[in-house]
């Protein structure tokens, strides 16, 4: 009875509908498990809109995760002030003074140029006026009309008398020279159009920037009051001109000042391109002012009036999604994972050849998204909450810092580290993979988290692997601690803000929550998920795998053949688990304790007879009977030892529901003999049930195989394949394999497998005599 709801089961899930159907199944179960855990809750605060400035807020709101908010603003007003540190620019013509003595030197050329003109039509008349130092009427007239051409050159109106006072001395060259000198000292400083203009840079000064000529090329001014306006300098002109000019006669010494002052221009011009051009330089240098809200950081208290601040961070989460309707955010998460979760496992079982899940770890897989998804967004919320209770008992420094520690100390890897614990590292890695992405969108699309969970993930699966004992379960903790804390030191660095205290502790959370938390948890959960899915962990089976439990010890010593020979069986199974992707570990230890049945009657099996055969003096169906009951008597054991389900399965299927050949055909010859009624086939059977699992299947097949070669004569490569295939062909015919995963390949596979350890078995024993072949009285033996 026991064996037919399993089955039952086994029976059911051989129809792919019904598996296609319950992958289905478990896949909206995925799907809806996110929707929900990704959905806002209820009691979350709405986010208020633009025209909510001013209004008070009802709740509280926290921040999902870490934002950079823009604050255009202040950004604006930033800018604006690097802008208005700017030192105006201004130009200052370096070749102005060369400029204006060239002027005045062609002004007095060509005044030199009419005056020889009229000295050539009136030669005697200009000799004796300029012998007196005068111009009649006409003469002015004459050169009154060159007057023209010598503004002209000067560039500058002059008073026909200041003119005429120069033509009187004949443009004079020493007029000339006191001119020029007179001009270099006026143009030896800075000159600006108006005074007026310099107002605004009194207190900073300028940037003064020479075009043309020699000098520096640039320098600040920060004195202005040494900058003259124009009308100042053509003063200027005027108060150095007693010194400069006191050789000439006065009224030229007059005309030659009036000239020059006529004749200055400013040399210094405001650039306002050049000054536009480097404010706006200047406010390109200023980053964007950002808002640095931090994952738990509360955003606005109950009560608190909205500011304008606040509406940029509302600006923010609603750009983020954080307010977008539920409905879309359901959908999505949940689409997502049902499609991230389909994609990975159809990869796997298409491209990973050691990735066959059974019905089974499908459904354990499946749970343990889901649980871990719960587990993580509850251990979030109560980051959260145990934040907030922390935060009104320290100061403000300790308590950011805790803000940092806590989330780090979730138990990211916890799932990847129970999955590999349960089933196989393929598994482990492929649920890893598909979990990581949905827990970085349950911290807030947070991608550090997720790379913490991937890799943390793949390190604990990886660590577990090898764990033998509980205290390994401490040190794969320890090692995915350390690499969760290396992850989230990377993205700190990506951040420019590796060496701070908040650093430190998001570090030691990781730690701590890899050394501490995630081991417990996983001890304390590993039974459950044993009890729950009928799974059998390595630690345990490693107990059971120890040559000096007390079930093996006892039937070494009651029945020392059975012993060796589930020895023997265990390592061609273990090979051929390792080949086709079982459970290497767990097919051992079911070839060791499948035969622990016969320990109470020893001498009525082959392996342990010495000669005598005591199924010679009983009956066929007596033997048979005694044959068959090593199966109950081995159960019984298995209840008394309390060994897992999982190993006493073996003891049940190993045999199947074969017929007990050889007792069989002799209770019918019997039959015939006597002229007595016909023996019942049933009662020549095993009550089974068939192998349910890989592992049984494989300890089934070696058993016939190993009690075979026994028999085999002169073993080489050939005959050992060929026995391997003919105990395949057996049960296969006989449908014992129905009800289990086993597939055409991975038989093909175990039997290349049983071949070759069979050959390495007898290999090393080659320099040692061959026993004596002993009667086989178990009947898949008579039958090879």
């Amino acid at each position: 009875m026991q064996a037919s709801a399993p089955s039952l089961t086994s029976r059911i899930l051989r129809f792919r509908r019904v598996r296609q159907a319950l992958a289905l199944a478990l896949l909206i179960g995925i799907a809806v498990s996110a929707a929900f855990l990704l959905t806002p809750s209820r009691f979350t605060p709405a986010i208020p809109g633009d025209d909510a400035l001013g209004t008070l807020f009802s709740g509280t709101l926290k921040a999902n995760r870490d934002y950079d908010v823009l604050d255009p603003e202040t950004t604006a007003e930033k800018r604006d002030e690097a802008a208005r540190s700017v030192w105006p620019v201004y130009d200052f013509d370096g070749s102005a003074a060369e400029t204006l003595q060239r002027r005045i030197s062609g002004a007095f050329a060509q005044g030199r140029e009419a005056v020889a003109l009229w000295k050539q039509q009136n030669p005697a008349k200009a000799a004796r006026l300029l012998a007196e130092h005068r111009i009649d009427a006409e003469t002015a007239r004459f050169l009154l009309s060159h007057r023209d051409e010598f503004w002209k050159a000067l560039q500058a109106v002059m008073e026909d008398d200041d003119y005429l006072d120069l033509a009187r001395s004949g443009f004079d060259p020493a007029a000339e020279r006191a001119a020029l000198r007179l001009a270099d000292l006026a143009s030896s400083g800075f000159v600006v159009e108006e005074r007026g203009l310099l107002a605004a840079d009194r207190e900073r000064g300028i940037i003064v920037r020479t075009v043309g000529g020699g000098g520096a090329p640039e320098q600040a001014i920060r004195d202005i009051d040494r900058i003259q306006d124009l009308t100042s300098a053509r003063e200027n002109v005027e108060r150095m001109s007693g010194a400069q000019l006191a050789d000439l006669p006065p009224r030229t010494a007059r005309a030659a000042t009036q000239l020059v002052r006529r004749a200055l221009r400013p040399n210094l011009a405001y650039d306002d391109a050049e000054t536009r051009r480097r404010q706006e330089a200047k406010r390109t240098q200023v980053k964007d002012v950002l808002l640095q809200v931090r994952k738990g950081e509360k955003i606005i208290g109950d009560g608190e009036q909205v500011t304008k601040t606040h509406l940029l961070v509302f600006q923010a989460l609603r750009a983020a999604g954080r307010a977008s309707g539920a409905d879309q955010v359901r959908w999505g998460g949940g689409l997502f994972a049902a499609l991230l979760c389909a994609v990975v496992f159809e990869f796997g079982r298409r491209n990973l050849r050691k990735f066959r899940p059974r019905s089974r770890d499908v459904f354990l897989l499946a749970v343990m998204m889901v649980a871990q998804l719960f587990v993580v967004k509850g251990a979030l919320m109560g980051a959260d909450a145990l934040h907030d209770v922390i935060r009104e008992q320290l100061p403000a420094p300790f308590s950011a810092y805790v803000a940092q520690a806590l989330p780090a100390a979730v138990p990211y890897a916890l799932g990847s580290l129970l999955v590999r614990f349960l089933l196989t590292s393929e598994a482990a890695l492929l649920w890893t993979a598909a979990f990581a992405p949905l827990c970085g969108l349950l911290a807030g699309g947070s991608l550090q988290f997720a790379a913490a969970a991937l890799l943390g993930g793949v390190v604990a699966a990886d660590r577990i692997g090898h764990a033998g004992r509980k205290g390994a379960v401490f040190r794969a903790g320890l090692i995915t601690g350390v690499v969760t804390a290396v992850v989230l030191a990377t993205f700190a660095m990506f951040q420019g803000r590796l060496w701070t205290w908040e650093m430190a502790a998001t570090v030691l959370g990781s730690v701590l929550g890899g050394a501490l938390v995630l081991p417990l948890l996983a001890l304390l959960l590993s039974p459950l998920l044993e009890a729950m899915f009928g799974y059998v962990t390595d630690v345990e089976l490693l107990k059971l795998a120890n040559f000096n439990h007390p079930v093996l010890k006892d039937l070494i010593v009651q029945a020392p053949g059975t012993y060796h020979h589930g020895i023997l069986i265990g390592q061609l199974v273990d090979a051929a688990a390792r080949t086709i992707g079982a459970n290497p570990l767990l097919a051992r230890v079911g070839a060791y304790y499948h035969d622990i049945g016969k320990g109470k009657n020893p001498l009525y099996f082959g392996e342990n007879q010495k000669g005598e055969n005591r199924h010679d003096g009983l009956s066929a169906q007596m033997s048979a009977e005694i044959i068959r009951r090593h199966v109950a008597e081995g159960m019984e054991l298995a209840r008394q030892a309390k060994l897992p389900r999982q190993v006493s399965d073996f003891i049940a299927q190993h045999h199947g529901t074969r017929a007990i050949a050889y007792f069989f055909h002799r209770a019918k010859e019997e039959a015939e003999r006597t002229g007595g009624a016909p023996p019942r086939e049933e009662d020549f059977r095993y009550a089974g049930p068939k192998p349910q699992a890989r592992e049984a299947a494989l300890v089934m097949i070696a058993d016939m195989v190993v009690a075979t070669s026994r028999n085999l004569a002169g073993p080489t490569p050939e005959k050992l394949r060929a026995l391997a295939d003919r105990a395949i062909q057996a049960v296969v015919a006989e449908g014992q394999l129905d009800e289990c995963e086993i597939t055409l390949r991975d038989l093909e596979q175990t039997a290349r497998s049983f071949a070759e350890s069979l050959e390495r078995i007898y290999l090393a024993r080659s320099d040692v005599p061959p026993a004596p072949r002993l009667r086989v009285l178990e009947p898949e033996l008579k039958r090879a």
